[in-house]
């Protein structure tokens, strides 16, 4: 059966106009009624949606005391119809008129709506019929009641009746349970008639920024970058220099703005929060960003300033921006305030200032891409690209035309017309070689020469090229014990080494886990998430040998995994997920089971000692008394874990299971 829309307004000519509005952006699956009170409003009606056309009419209709049977209802927001203004923007200056509405509440909107357009150029006087005195005044502007205009005004503007602004609008659409395709279209109607007021009153003004109040915040960024979601991240709406900046030329509208952007400005562009000229780094480059929140809606509005878009495109080497070749990490995204890690950050920003070659050592997982990164984006050599190659993953061949580049015919495969190195894509840039720990001693010997001379040579050529790179190197090797076993050239471990950073392990920075918790779950959760306290106690017990990277995926499983708005020890991995370190004697693997599943051992121990089976239910009820909110599915995935580590026996029928040596040996250790 079709869905049933009836729309209540109190004149004739808004019910009319309302009606024409709506019916712009509703399916005609929908069946659409309208009534005025003017004309009168039949009884006992049923609808799916009821919607009014302002705050005033609902009171109304609850005097009238109508029998009206709806699933649910919009009350109606208006603002002044876009189409016709150019009348009262012609207006001169400091010139007194009148305002007239049928109420004194409507006629203090539509001024307040007049003025947050920035037309404030003028002097208004609210004007209703119930009003007792008034200024005699020779213009009048009214939104729709030209009736309703005092005999002595001899100029009427008439605006028509006030549209249904984009919240009310969006609200239909939600009640309707309409697809975000769908709410594209109010979007770019509602924005591109916002586009053509905003260039009658900026002509006006001759600035944009005179523009005050809600809408300025869109009139004046629809000139520069703009982009619309909601709160679920789906895009609602994006114009072409915005879709630029983001390096794709193709339509975003209903793709979700976690798979356009980059994970570290996921905090920024989908939180709560509101900002006003924040530097971002978006896809390379560093731009002014506003954000604000939509007042009764959802939606998340960005703009980014024009100007420095069009500056940013004057900048050498533009073109390798736009391929890719960028610095994505800045230092507010390396996150943690320990003193450790504020010395490290310091360090990193004096050498960020100079044009030295760094080296950058740490484990696996510690940040050390994100150091790089981010001492490039703080360097003179910012605007330039930012290139990185990973030596351990591509092969010696590989690794060196990359770098150097080779001429036509310099080997089988090679391409018709040679190819461009990375070293000379770098040009007035950066190269961060990761992994430099595993370069061949062939590949060492070319790198000293770069480092030393500047100079490259492409393969199967001939002249000598020139280079003005910086070198940014990393490893989570030891290079110094590399040396001294002749694994690495020492000339070229201490030209990489005149600038450089230890980045320590998370096991040596733990107060920074806090941060890093809550950093997570904001990237990766649009809910509000929180962690209980016994879960970040057992993070601080746990040595982290996956480091930072580690920490991250353990808070995405956990995410994956819960059952409520907060994280709990039942939402832990067992071990096996973890990372474990070596015995460097024997090289057992290092067994460390969580709170959780030793909460589980002395479960089915306690179960066991009173002959009682620790079946999964049993098991459930009992580490709820433990205070372990665990469901059966849980309480399996835990067993079937133990059972492979050996610590459990599982038997089918109501048998249960059982603890092993090995599980009695770990519980009793537990209590030792």
């Amino acid at each position: 059966m079709d869905k049933k829309i009836v729309l209540i307004a109190g004149s004739v000519n808004t019910k009319e106009f309302l009606y024409k509005q709506i019916k712009e952006f509703v399916p005609d699956s929908y069946i659409l009624e309208a009534y005025s009170q003017e004309e009168g409003i039949i009884n006992n009606f049923k609808c799916d949606l009821m919607v009014v056309s302002s705050k005033e009419m609902m009171e109304e209709l609850k005097d009238m005391q109508l029998n009206h049977e709806y699933n649910d209802i919009v009350v109606c927001e208006r603002s002044v119809n876009f189409d016709i203004i150019d009348q009262v923007a012609n207006i001169p200056v400091n010139e007194e008129v009148l305002l007239v509405n049928d109420e004194k509440e409507t006629a203090i909107s539509s001024i307040n709506d007049l003025k947050e357009l920035g037309l404030n150029h003028i002097i208004y006087y609210p004007y209703y019929p119930s009003i007792n005195n008034y200024k005699k005044l020779k213009t009048a502007i009214t939104p729709g009641e030209p009736d309703k205009v005092p005999s002595c005004v001899e100029n009427i503007i008439n605006l028509g009746p006030r549209i249904i602004n984009i919240n009310s609008l969006y609200a239909i659409m939600d009640k309707l349970n309409l697809s975000h395709k769908d709410t594209t279209f109010i979007t770019k109607k509602y924005m591109q008639k916002i586009i053509n007021v905003s260039m009658r009153i900026s002509a006006i003004n001759n600035n944009v920024n005179a523009l005050n109040g809600y809408l300025n915040n869109i009139i004046h960024n629809l000139v520069n970058g703009i982009l619309v979601f909601d709160e679920n991240g789906y895009i609602k709406y994006a114009n072409e220099i915005m879709r630029k900046l983001l390096l794709t030329e193709k339509e975003l509208e209903n793709k979700n703005i976690r798979n356009i952007i980059d994970r570290e400005l996921y905090p920024y562009f989908l939180s709560k929060d509101t900002f006003d000229n924040k530097k971002l780094n978006i896809m390379g480059t560093i731009v002014k960003v506003n954000k604000f929140i939509t007042p009764v809606g959802k939606d998340i509005v960005i703009t980014t300033d024009h100007n420095e878009l069009k500056e940013n495109k004057k900048l050498p080497n533009y073109d390798y921006l736009i391929k890719g070749h960028v610095a994505r990490h800045n230092f507010e995204n390396i996150i943690g305030s320990s003193t450790l890690l504020k010395e490290i950050k310091n360090t990193a920003i004096k050498l960020a200032k100079t044009d030295l070659t760094v080296l950058i050592e740490g484990e696996s997982g510690t940040g050390k891409e994100l150091f790089a990164s981010a001492i490039h984006q703080n360097s003179k050599r910012n605007k330039g690209p930012y290139i990185a190659i990973n030596f351990s993953a591509l092969p010696d061949e590989l690794i060196e035309s990359e770098l150097f580049g080779y001429e036509e015919g310099a080997f089988t495969g090679a391409k018709k017309g040679g190819k461009i190195g990375l070293f000379e894509l770098a040009e007035g840039g950066t190269i961060f070689l990761d992994e430099i720990g595993d370069v061949s001693p062939k590949l060492q010997t070319k790198l000293l020469r770069v480092l030393q001379e500047k100079e490259i040579m492409m393969l199967g050529g001939t002249s000598i090229k020139k280079v003005d790179v910086r070198i940014i190197a990393a490893t989570n090797k030891n290079l110094k014990n590399m040396v001294l076993e002749k694994q690495f050239r020492s000339d070229l471990y201490y030209r990489l080494k005149i600038g450089y950073l230890y980045i320590p392990p998370l096991r040596e920075r733990l107060n920074d886990i806090v941060e890093l918790v809550s950093y997570f779950i904001k990237i990766d959760s649009t809910a509000d998430v929180k962690v209980r306290q016994e879960v970040i106690d057992e993070f601080m017990k746990y040595k982290w040998h996956g480091n930072v990277r580690e920490l991250e995926s353990t808070i995405q499983y956990m995410l994956a995994v819960r059952t409520g708005s907060e994280l709990t020890m039942s939402d832990l991995p067992d071990s096996n997920f973890f990372e474990h370190s070596l015995d460097s004697h024997n090289m057992k693997q290092f067994k460390c089971l969580s709170s959780v599943q030793i909460a589980l051992l002395k479960c089915i121990n306690e179960l066991q000692f009173n002959n009682i089976s620790a079946g999964r239910e049993n098991l459930s009820l009992k580490l709820k008394e433990e205070g372990l909110d665990m469901t059966s599915s849980q309480v399996r995935t835990r067993l079937d874990s133990l059972e492979k580590q050996g610590y459990i026996i599982k038997k089918r029928g109501r048998q249960g299971t059982f603890l092993t040596d090995l599980g009695y040996k770990e519980i009793n250790s537990v209590k030792d």
